[in-house]
């Protein structure tokens, strides 16, 4: 295991929190009911409404102290390993893709090239959710009456969501790969020791 592929402690804390709450997000998002004007919910349509709406506002704060973190980090939990758009970043990717074409798994972790770019999609499409989420958290209605930008923002909100799903299958796809492969990846990632 060379230290390329270890997260550092802070980014393990913060996956894990954003692994748990975005986790948790998309799978009551399956039971849940928002508000609409006229309608009857379910006590726990009704509830698990109000406890996403929560643990939504939770999941803002663990991914904004995740930019912050990556912001102002200079290893390779840097902004530059999750969004790999430099010379050398973009040979990274390319040469992670010429790997895969060559049916070899690139090695997985804290390391910029194709990991590190398919965490910084994972990341947006996070953060997207988490934006108009808590635009919703304070916006819509609780009654379920009609507000034109509430209705604007929970369309996108919805939309944004695909990609938080195909992301999140995708992720758990990526670590079973890698773990049939032998890689600790997922070991290292969360190892929070």
């Amino acid at each position: 295991m060379t230290e390329s592929t270890v997260w550092a402690r802070q980014t393990r804390f913060l996956h894990f929190g954003m692994a748990i709450t975005v986790s948790f997000q998309l799978l009551i998002s399956l039971i849940m009911a928002a508000p609409e004007a006229g309608e009857k919910r379910s006590a726990l349509e009704s509830l698990s409404f109000e406890i996403h709406e929560w643990v939504g506002m939770l999941a803002v704060l663990i991914i904004l102290a995740h930019w912050i973190w990556s912001v102002s980090s200079s290893d390779n939990s840097s902004i530059k390993t999750l969004f790999p758009w430099g010379p050398e970043g973009r040979a990274s990717v390319m040469n992670d893709l010429r790997q895969l074409k060559s049916m070899k798994l690139p090695e997985g972790g804290g390391r910029g090239g194709l990991p590190g770019f398919m965490h910084g999609l994972g990341f947006l499409a996070v953060t997207g959710m988490a934006i108009t989420g808590a635009v919703l958290f304070f916006i819509l209605p609780e009654d379920g009456s009609k507000n034109d930008m509430a209705e604007l923002v929970h369309d996108v909100h919805g939309f944004i969501a695909n990609f938080a799903w195909a992301y999140w299958w995708g992720h758990l796809a990526a670590a079973f790969v890698h773990k049939r492969m032998g890689h600790d990846t997922v070991k290292n990632m969360f190892n929070l020791g």
